[in-house]
């Protein structure tokens, strides 16, 4: 008795893995995420259910908000940012890398302590936090219209992914002396990471 109870155990945890295996996530720019059935994925747009309601109706989202998608079977589809924001100005440009940063952006060598951005007109400023919220000093400012280099996304793991960015910084505005400085942010996952990135299509919008 015990050993049929344990192959009925068995069976029922494979297929809740297997359940859990079989649906797609779509990654939007906000830094929202969708667990979905896809249907069809033409060129503007992605029809999907929502995977706990496989029986309702069918959504439609723009690719234009989409980041990319993890599909069941592993595979990710990335949507280039250039694409992605090229409709945004530069106020919901910055607003968007904001958000994300808050969000999804840490000091390189621990996820302790996140990133708090903000504009200060064109420049960013990043304050890293501790533990309980309150900050560690006052942070720098990002020149990102003066980017020398945007080095590939170094991608470790699901839940793992570093932007490394080499960019002009100053601790307040009114330095006439901007430093070379190497930005190394950890984020949570390398599609957050793609997300973040946006500072490509930020640096293009300041030097036009």
């Amino acid at each position: 008795m015990k050993t049929i109870n344990k192959f009925i155990f068995l069976y029922l945890l494979l297929l809740t893995s297997h359940s859990a295996l079989c649906q797609d996530t779509i990654y939007k720019i906000d830094g929202e995420s969708i667990e979905a059935k896809i249907d069809i994925i033409d060129q503007e747009t992605i029809k999907y259910k929502v995977y706990k309601n496989l029986n309702g109706p069918f959504y439609i989202i723009k690719k234009s908000d989409v980041a990319s998608i993890k599909f069941e079977n592993g595979t990710v589809e990335n949507y280039k940012q250039s694409t992605i924001s090229k409709k945004l100005n530069k106020s919901e440009l910055q607003e968007l890398i904001v958000k994300s940063v808050n969000e999804h952006g840490f000091e390189e060598d621990t996820f302790n302590r996140k990133y708090s951005a903000s504009f200060e007109g064109d420049y960013l400023r990043l304050i890293v936090l501790k533990q309980n919220g309150k900050p560690t000093n006052e942070g720098l400012l990002y020149d990102f219209s003066n980017v020398y280099k945007f080095q590939k996304i170094s991608n470790r793991s699901d839940k793992l992914a570093f932007i490394n960015i080499f960019v002009s910084i100053s601790e307040n505005k009114k330095n006439t002396k901007w430093d070379k400085h190497k930005l190394i942010m950890r984020v949570d996952s390398p599609q957050n990471a793609n997300n973040i990135e946006l500072f490509k299509r930020l640096q293009f919008k300041l030097n036009k």
